[in-house]
């Protein structure tokens, strides 16, 4: 990693600091696929593997009910499952067990902070309120939760549960150390509810300076003709990936002319009603639907696609896309993915004006016409845009530094 990256100054800010214990939350209270397959997961994991190499005591605290939920997680990623424990609503956990918070807390010090991942209601609220009943400083990642309740223009999406962020996650916001944004839009909306949080804005990345370097891009022929695929990789949630308006907007680029084939491959029982859909619009065999694939499975299918596609209605900076453009795969992405800015200063594939098919049916159409020296230079592009955005060293060192309630 170059200088520039800010990398040099980290490991002299580092050695000044004195470790932490630091215990980061997810809050999960099912889940339908491995951790392994689990972005958010993923992005935990590789804060914790960086932080650890700095020499804090750094693990994964997952709250789930589902006794398999630990599926899947490196052996060297120090990892505890707790029980929600609290009661339930309609299914619904609504607050932590006091049992479950003395568990969590168990060897607490001055040097321990818990990291909350996800603001989820109600329990990022009831959690806040334990652990400052306790002593214990807390920071939050808001892995884009904030996004189900405002739309990118700072619109109310749903009342109620922005209401709840007013009276209740807002005070929580300005107690924590640090509030992390991965996108200025987060950002806003933290100001909206709570200006005075200390807001710490960072990216999320796909690479790691420390563990394995730089990922090379991997040599990929340019579409020709009527060989050109766009492919997507994620869980089947219909709603949130928005895998819905992919397959109706491939649908509507079909039926303007466009020659490409979709193939998607992901997790979760959705895939039958994905599938019905496609049927729907009598797609045939110019779209293919698998289930999961993981590692060099993953990585042979991808080989054969010419841009990697997310409509997401609710993703912020989604590592499956950053793990896409590092591979050299251009990107067509919608705006609420906060990547739209990077990929149009890049030149490192399209962006989505708006969550209609009609939008993403224009967007594969642009894609469609770029031609084979151009995509070229836009498969680069996607490269190095990750490259760019930095490593997770540098983003893991600089959340330390607001978890220590130091500038970043």
């Amino acid at each position: 990693m170059s200088p520039a990256d800010g990398s040099a100054a980290f490991a002299v800010e580092e050695s000044r600091l004195r470790p932490l214990d630091l215990r980061h939350v997810v809050i999960q209270p099912a889940i339908a696929h491995p951790s392994s397959a689990n972005g958010l997961h993923n992005v935990v994991r590789s804060l914790i593997a960086e932080q650890r190499a700095m020499g804090d005591d750094a693990r994964l605290c997952l709250f789930s009910d589902d006794p398999d939920a630990l599926t899947g997680i490196p052996a060297d990623c120090p990892a505890q499952r707790f029980p929600l424990g609290g009661p339930r609503l309609s299914g619904r956990s609504l607050t932590i067990a006091e049992a479950t918070l003395d568990r969590l807390l168990d060897g607490a010090g001055p040097d321990t902070v818990v990291h909350i991942h996800g603001a989820v209601k109600p329990l990022f609220a009831a959690l806040a309120r334990g652990l400052r009943r306790r002593g214990v400083a807390y920071g939050v990642t808001l892995h884009g939760q904030c996004s189900h309740v405002y739309d990118i223009t700072g619109r109310v999406r749903r009342r109620l549960p922005a209401a709840w962020l007013r009276v209740f996650d807002g005070p929580a916001f300005a107690r924590a150390r640090f509030v992390h944004a991965i996108t200025e839009e987060e950002a806003a909306i933290v100001r909206r509810v709570a200006p005075a949080a200390a807001v710490r804005l960072l990216p999320n990345t796909a690479w790691s300076a420390r563990r394995g370097g730089l990922p090379a891009a991997v040599p990929r022929a340019a579409p020709d003709g009527d060989r050109l695929t766009f492919g997507y990789c994620a869980r089947y949630e219909i709603d949130h990936k928005g895998v819905d308006l992919l397959i109706d907007g491939f649908a509507a680029y079909r039926r303007a002319g466009g020659r490409g084939a979709l193939e998607l491959a992901g997790s979760g029982p959705a895939r039958t009603e994905l599938e019905r859909r496609a049927q729907a619009h009598g797609l045939g065999t110019d779209i293919r639907i698998h289930g999961p694939v993981f590692g060099a499975e993953k990585a042979a299918m991808m080989a054969g696609w010419h841009y990697f596609a997310l409509t997401s209605r609710y993703d912020v900076m989604p590592t499956g896309c950053l793990e896409a453009a590092l591979s050299g795969l251009p990107l067509i992405v919608t705006r609420e993915t906060g990547l739209v800015p990077y990929v149009e200063s890049h030149g490192a594939g399209f962006g989505v004006s708006a969550l209609t098919a009609e939008a993403v049916a224009d967007a594969l159409a642009r894609a469609e016409r770029t031609a084979p020296g151009a995509w070229q230079s836009m498969a680069a592009n996607a490269h190095r845009m990750v490259v760019a955005i930095g490593d997770w060293g540098r983003i893991a060192g600089r959340l330390r530094a607001a978890a220590y309630g130091r500038p970043s």
